[in-house]
């Protein structure tokens, strides 16, 4: 190491952000310190050490606090973005996912930890139509890009979940198939030696109910929506004749009313009211329920709402251009994480 140029580490060194140069690169040698030295003169991260800005901010146990810091200096940013201090992680979210399924066992019946929901999950919704991202409570900004959004990346729960399920409870008696998102099955061995250790994050859970609302309809989600809809025209054309029904006979009843009074006619003769036509009754729907596969590729491709003309899983909500999801935390089944998403 001492034989490399001071200059030539400088160059390296430059691609690396001021935290991992100040606590990763600086104790390795002489050299390499001598080049940390030319490259962050003051040795620290805003007037402190970032070991020492660790025990400070250690101390906060507010989400917002952290976050807010971040937004006003890159430098906390990068401190919070690739701290190893373990609370600093769990109140960022940031929290590393064990890699081995016994270490999830032991943390999960060691502690028996309450799972948090991310706090933007609060603040966001999904709109049906598009599958963007939008503020329904602050309204300042609408992202509709998902990865520009500054907390995809992090956890969507704390302490962090590899599997989790994002699903639609039934409306009148419509079911959508649930997304699995499973993230450690695409770590493995392969995760351990690349060093991924994140759990589902914000992004993720967005990105699933997208993913959930423009599914291409299966054949036996399609006969069932056609069936639905079969079912809402009878059911509304009986009610139509229902109705027409009552008006005629109001108006017969009223006639002859008129008729026996101009006659004189003590008696009066009211028609046999018949017995109303039974409403068609519900069909019994078969639903398909199968989950999909976050990482499995779409069977065919999204277009978009004007031009797309596959039949997509939204199609069940009649009223999708005005709706919006929202995903907030529900049971665990089967050691599954489950996100319910909220129909409003």
């Amino acid at each position: 190491m001492d034989s490399i140029p001071p200059e030539i580490l400088l160059q390296i060194f430059k691609h690396f952000d001021h935290y991992t140069v100040l606590t990763c690169l600086r104790p390795v040698c002489k050299s390499f310190s001598y080049a940390c030295a030319i490259l962050i003169p003051s040795l620290k991260l805003v007037g402190l050490p970032p070991a020492l800005w660790e025990k400070v901010l250690s101390n906060t146990k507010s989400y917002k606090t952290l976050y807010n810091l971040a937004r006003c200096s890159s430098s906390f940013r990068t401190l919070l973005r690739s701290t190893k201090h373990s609370q600093l992680q769990a109140t960022s979210f940031r929290l590393p996912l064990p890699l081995s399924e016994s270490e999830q066992v032991a943390v999960h019946l060691s502690s028996s930890p309450k799972i948090v929901e991310h706090p933007a999950f609060e603040n966001i919704c999904c709109r049906i139509e598009q599958g963007s991202l939008i503020y329904h409570k602050t309204g300042n900004n609408c992202p509709t890009d998902l990865l520009s959004f500054p907390m995809s990346e992090e956890n969507a729960t704390n302490p962090p979940v590899g599997t989790l399920l994002v699903k639609f409870p039934p409306r009148y008696g419509v079911t959508l198939r649930p997304v699995l998102i499973n993230k450690t099955s695409s770590l493995g061995n392969a995760g351990e030696k690349a060093g991924v250790t994140r759990g589902v994050t914000v992004g993720d859970v967005y990105r699933a109910v997208k993913r959930l609302f423009v599914e291409p309809l299966t054949e036996k989600q399609a006969i069932a929506l056609k069936e639905m809809r079969d079912w809402e025209i009878r059911k509304h054309e009986a009610v139509k004749k229902a109705v027409s029904k009552i008006e005629r006979d109001a108006a017969s009843d009223s006639t002859e009313i008129g008729s026996s009074v101009s006659g004189g006619s003590g008696n009066s003769r009211s028609s046999p009211i018949q017995d109303d036509e039974e409403l068609p009754k519900e069909p019994i729907i078969e639903h398909d329920e199968s989950e999909i596969c976050f990482e499995q590729p779409m069977t065919s491709e999204f277009t978009g709402h004007s031009s797309d003309k596959v039949q997509r899983q939204r199609e069940f909500l009649c009223d999708f251009p005005y709706v919006y999801a929202s995903a907030h935390i529900g049971t665990t089944v089967g050691g599954v994480q489950v996100f319910v998403l909220t129909y409003h």
